[in-house]
């Protein structure tokens, strides 16, 4: 076999398999990682689709699924619900608009949880602050590794 024959011939290859691959069903979601299941769910979940914030799964082990939230005890609260709801700039921690934004970020949460129990496989929910989202506003999101928080 010639070096022309012997390049078509793995070129053709490579090409059938990625056609192939192209093909299976991960599309559907029948044979995709569950995470990428979780996440169609809470994308097709009509009420999360009315917030603002995008509530992702980030992580699937043994039953418990990570959640993402814009906010933790390290994040000001008030910074976040500003870049949900840019009404509520300059307006006190203690103004009825800001606990209503709260309030509402919380009922949204309560039932991003509801989604992902109703999962026949999923036991529990842990949040993980999201570092991205945060970023992305412009908000500081504190240094994962409390070790390195002095360091920068």
């Amino acid at each position: 076999m010639d070096r022309f024959t012997r390049n078509a011939v793995i070129g053709s290859g490579v090409l059938v398999v990625l056609l192939i691959l192209s093909l299976l069903p991960w599309g559907g979601m029948a044979f995709g990682p569950r995470i990428w299941q979780l996440n169609a769910i809470l994308e097709r979940d009509p009420t999360l689709a009315e917030y603002p914030y995008d509530f992702k799964a980030l992580l699937f082990l043994d039953g418990i699924v990570t959640l993402t939230r814009p906010y933790d005890n390290a994040v000001p609260v008030n910074e976040v619900l500003v870049a949900i709801d840019p009404t509520l700039a300059g307006k006190p921690a203690d103004d009825p608009a800001v606990a209503a934004a709260l309030e509402r970020l919380q009922r949204y949460e309560m039932h991003a949880i509801g989604v992902m129990l109703a999962e026949p496989d999923v036991r529990s929910i842990v949040w993980s602050l999201d570092r991205a989202w945060l970023n992305g506003r412009g908000i500081a999101a504190p240094n994962p590794d409390p070790a390195l928080r002095g360091s920068m």
